[in-house]
């Protein structure tokens, strides 16, 4: 519970950093990692099944573009009956540019994206992801070469419906 810690594997492959990780609905753990490999210009995962203590299976995401840039994911909903729950995925959504803040959903542990939402078409990059109430959320993300700070917030209608997103820029 926090009382102590201690240093976790690493991803079997190099090229990557910046990464995030998220706790899938079987238990077991997902590292999403930024990419240096510009043969493929998607995120690579991996996964763990001991707490972190070992990665296997990376690969390739090839429904996520990864322009080189930080990214978020988290788990917004949990598992219930037999459903995985949702995750969430931001990134700027190219595979050349830091451009196209795009959030995504996953409700199969991120073996599929089948939801996508554009929060800025224009430049935009980090960006972080967080739960809100009542099964929303929000992502805070930089715009307009790194000139603003906005937060977008994501009603939990958002993941079937073209419901405006209430975006607030600081």
């Amino acid at each position: 519970h926090g009382a102590s810690w201690q240093l976790g594997g690493s991803s079997p492959d190099h090229q990557v950093n910046e990464c995030e990780v998220v706790e899938l609905s079987d238990g077991q753990l997902m590292l999403n990692m930024r990419n240096y490999d510009r043969t493929k210009k998607t995120r690579q995962v991996c996964v763990s099944v001991d707490g972190g203590m070992t990665w296997t299976d990376q690969r390739h995401d090839t429904a996520l573009p990864e322009p080189i840039c930080q990214a978020s994911i988290h788990r917004t909903a949990g598992p219930a009956d037999d459903r995985a729950g949702v995750i969430l995925f931001s990134n700027p959504a190219s595979p050349d540019s830091r451009v196209r803040m795009t959030v995504r959903a996953s409700f199969d542990d991120g073996e599929s994206w089948p939801v996508a939402k554009e929060l800025h078409a224009g430049s935009s990059s980090y960006s972080s992801l967080v739960a809100g109430p009542d099964g929303g959320a929000f992502c805070l993300y930089e715009a307009d070469g790194y000139g603003r700070i906005v937060l977008a917030e994501l009603p939990a209608t958002w993941l079937g419906t073209d419901l405006p997103l209430s975006l607030i820029h600081i």
